[in-house]
C-alpha cells in the first residue's frame, strides 16, 4: 500500500483525504516490540523550547556601558568678589553624577539687576563595535535633586541634561548630533530657594539608531546647573546633584544598550503574517 505523492508544491487538495488504509494498519499499543519505558522512535527534531528560552533571555538582557567621569566645561559667574566660590562643585567621579553646593549673599545696598551663575560638565562614552548591521537600542535615566535654603527677592535654581548620539565615533561627534543643543531633559526648572526646600525629579529615556557592521557608536551627555538670584541669601546644600544611571533603581554611572541584527528586525516585521495554503 502506498500514499500518492503531491505532484506540485501548491496542489494540496489531495491531502484533504485521509489515508484510511495506512492508519488502520498501524500496530496496536500492546503489540510486541513497543517500548514500555520510553519513546519507540526518534527523529522528531528539536523542540521550540530552546528557541523560546533564547529569545526570552535576549529580551531580558541589556549590556551596561560605564560613563567616564564628567569634565567641567562652562563656569559663568557675576563680575564681583563672589568669584568661583559661590557655586562650587565637588571633584567628579565615574559614577555618572555631578555634585554642587552654593552659598550666596546679596546685601540690600547693591545696585543693578539679578546675578546669575551657570555651570556645566560633559562626558563622552564610546560603545563596543556592532558585529552586524542593524540597530543599536539604548536606555537611561536622568535624575536631579536640589536641597535648598534661603530668603531672597529672587532665587531660582534649574538643572538640565543635553544628550547626543552618533552611529560611529570615527565619522562624527555626538556633540554635533542633530538636536544636541536642546536639552533632552530639564529635571528641575525654576525651583525657589526657600527654607528646607528639597526637590527631586527623574525621567527615563529610550531610543535607537541604525548602525553598520563595525560601527562604534558614541554618546555624549552634558549636565547643566543654573542659579538666578537677587537681594537676600541662598544656600545649596550637600546632596544637590544631577546624575545619569540605568532605568532600574541602583547605582548610577551606567547606560544600557543592546544590538538587534537587521535579519532579526526583518523577521520580527513578518512574524504576524499568517501562513496561507495555495
Amino acid at each position: 500500500m502506498t500514499i500518492a505523492t503531491v505532484s506540485r508544491a501548491r496542489d494540496l487538495s489531495r491531502l484533504d483525504e485521509l489515508p484510511i488504509d495506512l492508519i488502520d494498519d498501524l500496530p496496536a499499543a500492546s503489540d510486541a516490540g513497543a517500548s514500555a519505558t520510553g519513546p519507540s522512535r526518534n527523529g522528531l527534531g528539536d523542540s521550540f523550547d530552546r528557541v523560546q528560552s533564547g529569545i526570552q533571555a535576549w529580551l531580558r538582557t541589556w549590556e551596561p556601558q560605564r560613563l567616564p567621569a564628567f569634565t567641567a566645561v562652562r563656569d559663568v559667574m557675576p563680575d564681583s568678589d563672589r568669584g568661583r566660590s559661590s557655586l562650587r562643585a565637588a571633584p567628579t567621579r565615574p559614577d555618572g553624577a555631578v555634585r554642587f553646593t552654593a552659598s550666596v549673599y546679596d546685601g540690600p545696598t547693591r545696585e543693578g539687576g539679578p546675578l546669575s551663575w551657570s555651570r556645566n560638565w560633559a562626558t563622552l562614552a564610546v560603545l563596543p563595535a556592532a558585529r552586524e548591521a542593524g540597530r543599536l537600542f539604548y536606555r537611561f535615566r536622568v535624575s536631579s535633586r536640589l536641597v535648598l535654603d534661603g530668603q531672597a527677592s529672587l532665587s531660582l535654581m534649574s538643572t538640565s541634561v543635553n544628550f547626543g548620539i552618533v552611529a560611529d565615533a570615527a565619522k562624527a561627534s555626538p556633540f554635533d548630533a542633530p538636536g544636541f543643543a536642546t536639552p533632552i531633559a530639564r529635571p528641575l526648572v525654576g525651583v525657589q530657594c526657600r527654607e528646607d526646600a528639597d526637590a527631586q525629579a527623574s525621567q527615563v529615556f529610550e531610543g535607537s539608531i541604525a548602525v553598520r557592521q563595525g560601527d562604534a557608536p558614541a554618546m555624549a551627555f552634558v549636565i547643566g546647573t543654573d542659579l538666578l538670584f537677587d537681594k537676600g541669601w541662598v544656600r545649596v546644600h550637600e546632596g544637590s546633584s544631577t546624575w545619569i544611571g540605568p532605568t532600574e533603581p541602583g547605582a548610577s554611572g551606567t547606560v544600557e544598550f543592546r544590538y538587534a541584527p537587521a535579519a532579526m528586525l526583518r523577521l520580527l516585521g513578518r512574524l504576524d503574517e499568517p501562513h496561507r495554503v495555495g
